[in-house]
C-alpha cells in the first residue's frame, strides 16, 4: 500500500468524536497537516465517509479543499440539524448544491428524491461523479440556477473557482470575479411544471437569497415547505424575512436561536417552517 493510501485509511479511522477535536491537541494537528501536504495533497481520491451526519456518502475528495467533507465535519452543526429535519419520502431541494454533499445527506436521511440545483460546472461535474458512485441514492442534477426570472443569467466566477453567484447578487460585490458565464436559470414556481413539490429546501446562493424567494413565492405560500436558507448580510436577511413573514409565523436564526435582527453573524442560516 503507498504511503498515501496508508494516510488516508489511518486519517478515515480516526474516531469521529475526535476530529473536530484534533485542533485542540498540541502537535497532532501540525504533524496531520504535514502528513496530508507532503502525501495527499492536490491529489483526488474516491473515499467513503466515515463519521458524521454524512456517514456512507461515497465522495469524490479533492485535497485540500475537500478534506472538512471528507472527515464528515463540514459545517457541522448545521449538516446534523438538516439530517435530523429530513423526514422519510420527503422531496427536497437543494438550491446552490455546490459539491452535492448535503444533498447527499439530505438523501441518506431518507428523502425520497432530492434534486439538487448547480449551474457552475466545475461542481456539476463534480455532482456528476457524485451520483454515479452513489447510485443507491435518490439524487438528481439539475444544472441551472434558481433565481426570480426564468430564462439566461450571468453567472460570476469568484477567485474560488468552485464558487460563484448571479451577477446581481449584492453579497461582496465588491470582490472581483476572474470569469462569467451564462447560465439557465429558472424560478421555484416554474419547477413545480416538471418536478415534484417540495417539503424541505435548503437556499445557498451567495447573496441571491432574495432572488430565490421571489421566484418561489406561489410555491411558498400555497406548500409551505421548511426552509433552510444561508443568508449572506444583515441587509439580504432583512429583505428576506420581510418577504417570509407572512407567510410563515416562526423564522427564527438557528446559530442564535432567535428571531432575525437580535445579533445573529452577519452569515447565518434562517429557518422557517420548523
Amino acid at each position: 500500500m503507498s504511503m498515501k493510501n496508508i494516510i488516508i485509511d489511518l486519517t478515515s479511522k480516526v474516531p469521529f468524536k475526535w476530529r473536530t477535536r484534533i485542533k485542540n491537541i498540541p502537535g497532532l494537528k501540525q504533524l496531520q497537516s504535514v502528513l496530508l501536504n507532503k502525501w495527499v495533497k492536490q491529489n483526488e481520491f474516491i473515499a467513503t465517509i466515515s463519521g458524521g451526519p454524512a456517514k456512507g456518502l461515497v465522495f469524490p475528495v479533492q485535497m485540500p479543499q475537500d478534506k472538512l467533507m471528507w472527515i464528515g465535519t463540514w459545517e457541522l452543526d448545521f449538516a446534523r440539524f438538516l439530517q435530523q429535519s429530513v423526514k422519510s419520502g420527503w422531496i427536497c431541494y437543494d438550491i446552490g448544491g455546490y459539491k452535492g454533499y448535503f444533498g447527499g445527506i439530505m438523501a441518506l436521511s431518507g428523502a425520497r428524491e432530492v434534486f439538487i440545483f448547480e449551474p457552475l460546472p466545475v461542481n456539476t461535474e463534480k455532482i456528476k461523479n457524485l451520483i454515479s458512485l452513489n447510485s443507491n441514492l435518490p439524487l438528481r442534477l439539475i444544472e441551472k440556477a434558481v433565481s426570480n426570472v426564468s430564462g439566461t443569467s450571468v453567472f460570476k466566477v469568484m477567485t474560488e473557482g468552485t464558487m460563484g453567484k448571479l451577477e446581481k447578487s449584492s453579497f461582496q460585490e465588491w470582490e472581483k470575479e476572474v470569469d462569467t458565464l451564462e447560465v439557465e436559470s429558472i424560478t421555484i414556481d416554474e419547477l413545480l411544471e416538471h418536478i415534484p413539490d417540495p417539503d424541505l429546501i435548503k437556499i445557498d446562493v451567495e447573496g441571491a437569497e432574495e432572488m430565490v424567494l421571489q421566484g418561489g413565492m406561489k410555491t411558498l405560500k400555497s406548500k409551505k415547505p421548511v426552509l433552510m436558507i444561508e443568508v449572506h448580510s444583515a441587509q439580504i436577511g432583512a429583505r428576506c424575512y420581510s418577504l417570509l413573514n407572512s407567510i410563515y409565523n416562526n423564522i427564527y436564526v438557528f446559530e442564535t436561536g432567535k428571531n432575525p435582527g437580535n445579533g445573529e453573524p452577519e452569515i447565518c442560516h434562517y429557518i422557517a417552517g420548523i
